[in-house]
């Protein structure tokens, strides 16, 4: 039973959140700054360490998005 409550409870609590405007979760990751983060990257002789440190990017997102505009290049 309490178990129910608790679920109600935060169900109502997102509910709110939600009509107040409110989506919760992680920001995205500008996407100019990781443009700016590939350009640097492939036009330097700076690491992928270097480069994510000075545009301000973390490295793992860098990377899924060098993979991604690699996809899409290859499919075009």
């Amino acid at each position: 039973m309490e178990r129910e409550l608790r679920t109600e409870r935060a169900a109502a609590g997102r509910a709110s959140a939600r009509a107040r405007g409110k989506t919760g979760g992680r920001p995205r990751t500008d996407v100019a700054k990781l443009e700016n983060a590939r350009v640097l990257y492939e036009n330097s002789g700076k690491t992928a360490n270097e480069v994510c440190k000075i545009v301000g990017v973390g490295r793992r997102i860098f990377f899924t998005y060098l993979a991604k505009q690699r996809e899409t290049a290859q499919t075009l």
